[in-house]
């Protein structure tokens, strides 16, 4: 880049260089690359690349980070990261191994509901996560997975549920991805491992406000047959009201995003208060009949990084409720969301865009419940 800034028709801008895809560069694996570029001034060029990158993985995290953010163009996402990230993710995920499972304590024998919590790198507010299911003795029935994205974690985090094991003897699973494989697949190998008819997907930082708050939600599924999915209401710290349902929207120019119901307003404002049917569902709090979940192939894992894998995989599970359980996430600072943004309830006749890559079809798995 120094090299064109300093020539004479060179631009000394943020936007200095280029970036291109070449998908049918060589007809054979290059230990090496080498690109001669040749000017219209009649000069020549020859870049030498780097090392050739044989792990599928990292050669799709170089790509993503090959550019600042501020500088990815739709024109550049979609001609130049997109196409190569899908073909090398697909291989990602077709060469996973299968995670270590670790069991701590005798499992319930037959639980009610299967809590599944996804960990990566932070695992510091399952002290308070742990501590409030203790105190709860609806949690008894319950079976408790832990699925931990971040393996280089893993004894500290054995360590821990081991601790909290051994003073309050709550029996815990503890799944181990062989690494970081995302969202999807981590909500996705603890439901392999899950026993129970229904199956509620927890964010770590999602702390329950008081006990019996798993009820309501087990009565709202009991009661409705045809009902996929219930969520429960999220608080802020304040008290403030994060989370009572979701709802989809798009702006003149630009990309589909969800927003909260009735969020920033007060804990018990009426229309927050009232159990009803809602398009979508934070993946923070996600409580689902097993067999829907199933259906529709679990949380896909077509993206790499992204806010979408809850609505491509989910959006075909059925009607959905925002029931009056209540959570809190333990800091007003923290939205529970994180990146598992959201579950649909129907078919969206809009396409998410694509955050890395995204392959087709994924939307069209429904469950007929």
């Amino acid at each position: 880049m120094k090299k064109y800034a300093d020539a004479p028709h060179g631009s000394p801008g943020l936007r200095a260089g280029f970036v291109g895809h070449l998908p049918q560069g060589a007809v054979q694996p290059s230990a090496q690359w080498r690109l001669r570029i040749r000017l219209t001034t009649g000069d020549q060029v020859t870049l030498v690349a780097p090392a050739a990158i044989t792990s599928p993985l990292l050669a799709r995290d170089r790509i993503l980070g090959a550019i600042a953010p501020t500088h990815v163009t739709p024109e550049i996402l979609t001609s130049c990261i997109a196409l190569p990230v899908e073909r090398l993710h697909r291989r990602v995920m077709a060469a996973r191994l299968p995670p270590e499972v670790i069991r701590i304590g005798v499992p319930v024998a037959a639980p009610v509901i299967s809590l599944i919590v996804p960990i990566y790198r932070n695992v510091h507010y399952l002290r308070h996560q742990l501590s409030a299911f203790a105190r709860d003795p609806a949690l008894r029935e319950a079976e408790l997975i832990y699925v931990l994205d971040s393996p280089e974690q893993r004894e500290e985090l054995e360590h821990m549920l081991r601790g909290y094991h051994g003073i309050n003897r709550v029996p815990v699973t503890l799944v181990v991805q062989p690494t970081n494989y995302g969202y999807g697949s981590a909500c996705n190998a603890g439901a392999a491992e899950a026993r129970a008819p229904v199956l509620l997907l927890l964010n770590s930082d999602v702390v329950p406000a008081g006990r019996g708050w798993l009820l309501p939600l087990l009565q709202a599924l009991a009661a409705a047959p045809g009902l996929a999915a219930v969520g429960p209401k999220l608080l802020f710290a304040s008290g403030a009201l994060q989370h009572a349902g979701l709802y989809f929207e798009r702006p003149e120019q630009g990309d589909w995003h969800n927003s909260h119901y009735y969020k920033g307003m007060p804990r018990h404002f009426p229309a927050a208060q009232q159990a009803r049917e809602v398009p979508g569902i934070t993946g923070a709090a996600f409580c689902v009949r097993r067999a829907a979940y199933q259906a529709v192939g679990g949380i896909s894992t077509d993206y790499v990084v992204g806010d979408y894998e809850d609505p491509t995989s989910a959006s075909a599970c059925g009607p959905m409720a925002a029931a009056s359980a209540t959570c809190r996430p333990p800091s007003c600072t923290i939205s529970s969301g994180s990146r598992s943004a959201c579950m649909p309830a129907i078919p969206a006749p809009w396409p998410p865009p694509t955050t890395a890559a995204c392959t087709t079809g994924a939307g069209r798995r429904t469950w007929n419940g």
